[in-house]
């Protein structure tokens, strides 16, 4: 578990399913995440089983927790995928599920605890993240953790009725100790 000061971030439970299913079945959510199919529950219980198998080699995911005085309550997830030993990379992923929690600083405290892990224990060198050009909310929180664009892949997303660019992001360890 990793431990900040308003999130917790901790491995995900058989439990989750739920707030899965209600977060990434909700277009409103989903409008700025690479899903476009509907979550069912059998595909997602095998997900999570997965995560217990084969993806622990590959993929961190952890489920974002708001604190709330003594309690927690589970409002998104984030992680870090493909992760490559050979090159020491990572792609970085984040997502508030829970309306209720967005613009109020629980993701870029989660996302910060999450890179610190990934350079720290995980020994990466660099993580990747992408944000389609149209999140401009996005687009700012990368660069407030200190990615850096990279590049454009135009017009590569299908998404609400129209074609939208993917902004590509990299950030490397040394950048991260300088901030």
């Amino acid at each position: 578990m990793l431990r900040g000061k308003s999130v917790l971030l901790r491995p995900v439970k058989r439990s989750d399913v739920s707030y899965f299913l209600k977060w990434f079945n909700d277009p409103e959510v989903t409008q700025y995440l690479g899903l476009y199919l509907p979550m069912t529950e059998i595909a997602e219980e095998k997900f999570i089983e997965e995560l217990g198998t084969t993806r622990t080699k590959s993929d961190v995911i952890l489920v974002i927790e708001a604190i709330e005085g003594d309690s927690t309550k589970p409002i998104g997830n984030c992680g870090l995928h493909e992760i490559n030993a050979k090159d020491h990379n990572a792609l970085f992923g984040i997502a508030i599920g829970d309306k209720d929690y967005w613009s109020k600083g629980y993701g870029l405290e989660a996302a910060r605890l999450l890179i610190n892990y990934g350079f720290q224990q995980l020994n990466l060198h660099r993580i990747s993240s992408y944000a389609f050009a149209f999140n401009e909310r996005s687009i700012k929180f990368h660069k407030k953790l200190g990615f850096r664009e990279e590049g454009r892949l135009r017009q590569s997303t299908f998404k609400n009725g129209q074609y939208h660019d993917h902004v590509q992001f990299g950030l490397l360890r040394d950048e991260w100790k300088g901030l």
